[in-house]
């Protein structure tokens, strides 16, 4: 009964907004509710639980989880001016790690809202950005506002946030960091890279920002968080995310609630309940990240009350009806949030 309203609610928001494919997983508890590809990867080639696809954002609440455990470590405080470790950056001796964590650095980011950078982005979708080419796009804008008086979302942060792990960690790398203390507890499997291939099986991806329908999985992923964060995976490992990463399972008791604890401003009419916490949204006590990369669209949600994971990727299609930006996994998140947790919808945030 469960799993045929779940198939119901994903085929119908699909169809309605008719996207290519989307593959999805829904966890209570031990129990796997449902594990499934609906639509196609390409013609003739069904979509499939076992098909890797670039997870984006996904990647940004293992970085905090890290630098969470550095300072159990007494390596960093949260505290820390970033002038400590990257003095010559802008601003570095008012905003603080956490500012970079919780996206209230006042940092621009280097494509939301600059369509100078997307248009060049786009012109040539295959190009290889550089990490330092990224950060002096971003900073060559200026600020936001003063540091931790609002909340601006910035890739910025994170890609800085990865700069200071690598000081505090001299000689070692962040992917091998990033997998001994936080992936491989975990069980988590991720393929970590700046060149275009995916591992295979792979979820082919569908663009049409360039005015035609057009396959993006090649795109160069160069231009996301930065060297380390940028990664693929399948659906059963970004539920492992879910619960793992999104759940705080590697980390101490006081670092799991602060992981989760609001300092940004909040969103809308409820701030206290849908906000940007440490490298993760919090809505309605759903934990969240919903990432918009090179075609693929996703959301990855952790519901720590009842022990629910949803996790879904969605491909645009040759007619996909949606707003340019809207990541449409949204509302498949919210309606099958909605469902499982009728008091407790996980409504769509702010852009970003």
């Amino acid at each position: 009964m469960v799993q045929s309203k779940l198939v119901e609610v994903i085929r119908e928001n699909r169809q309605q907004v008719r996207q290519q494919a989307v593959i999805a997983r829904v966890d209570v508890g031990s129990k796997v509710l449902l594990r499934r590809g609906f639509g196609v990867s390409q013609t003739g080639v069904p979509a499939r639980p076992d098909m890797n696809f670039r997870i984006g954002s996904m990647t940004i609440t293992a970085l905090t989880t890290l630098v969470y455990q550095l300072r159990e470590e007494g390596r960093l405080r949260l505290t820390d001016p970033v002038a400590r470790w990257l003095p010559g950056l802008p601003g570095a001796s008012q905003i603080t790690i956490r500012n970079l964590m919780n996206n209230t650095s006042g940092y621009y980011d280097w494509i939301q809202g600059n369509p100078e950078f997307q248009n060049e982005l786009l012109a040539n979708p295959f190009r290889k950005w550089s990490e330092g080419e990224l950060l002096q796009t971003a900073l060559e804008r200026g600020s936001v506002c003063p540091p931790g008086t609002c909340f601006s979302y910035a890739h910025t942060n994170f890609l800085i946030l990865a700069r200071i792990v690598r000081k505090v960690l001299p000689g070692t790398n962040l992917v091998s960091e990033l997998r001994r203390r936080v992936l491989q507890p975990l069980g988590i499997r991720l393929a970590f890279s700046r060149l275009a291939p995916l591992p295979a099986p792979a979820l082919s991806a569908y663009s049409t920002d360039r005015g035609l329908f057009e396959e993006s999985t090649g795109w160069s992923p160069s231009w996301g968080l930065g060297n380390g964060m940028l990664a693929t995976a399948n659906i059963d490992n970004v539920s492992r995310i879910a619960r793992g990463v999104l759940g705080g399972r590697t980390l101490s008791t006081w670092s799991r609630g602060d992981l989760v604890r609001r300092y940004a401003p909040g969103f809308g009419p409820d701030p206290e309940r849908v906000y940007y916490a440490q490298g993760l949204l919090i809505v309605n006590g759903w934990r969240r990240q919903n990432p918009f990369f090179n075609g693929y669209m996703g959301n990855v949600a952790w519901f720590p009350a009842r022990q629910i994971a949803i996790s879904l990727v969605g491909t645009t299609g040759r007619g996909t009806n949606a707003p340019d930006g809207v990541n449409v996994t949204d509302s498949i998140l919210s309606d099958v949030a909605s469902y499982l947790t009728p008091s407790n919808p996980p409504s769509p945030p702010p852009a970003g």
